[in-house]
């Protein structure tokens, strides 16, 4: 509310969605949908993208740059884990590290 009222044009928060908490998905544990809509009611101005596209994200940042007279909420929907078969919208990877043949599995999964 705070970043609204002084007019903080300068503050972008970026949320990244990917639907997973530590212990489940967000409906499961703890819904904070609908996430626009709550950064909205805090006078927001509200940027939905694929984060795992690029050009998206840079777009994203020029946009929020020229937004004047409040803050900027980037909504990055994301899948967590993308590109490692074994990690990819798995929950249990949330704070957890891979041992040496589960990375470099990844990171052939990765580069190609």
């Amino acid at each position: 509310m705070a970043s609204n009222k002084y007019k903080l044009d300068n503050l972008c928060v970026i949320v990244d969605n990917n639907n997973l908490q530590i212990d489940g998905t967000i409906e499961d544990v703890m819904s904070s949908y609908p996430i626009d809509e709550k950064f909205r009611s805090f006078g927001f101005q509200i940027i939905n993208i694929d984060g795992h596209d690029i050009e998206e994200i840079i777009k994203a940042f020029e946009v929020a740059k020229n937004v004047k007279g409040k803050p900027t909420c980037i909504i990055a929907k994301t899948i967590k884990g993308k590109g490692i078969s074994f990690m990819e919208n798995q929950v249990g990877w949330h704070g957890k590290a891979p041992n040496e043949e589960q990375y470099n599995q990844a990171i052939k999964e990765l580069i190609g």
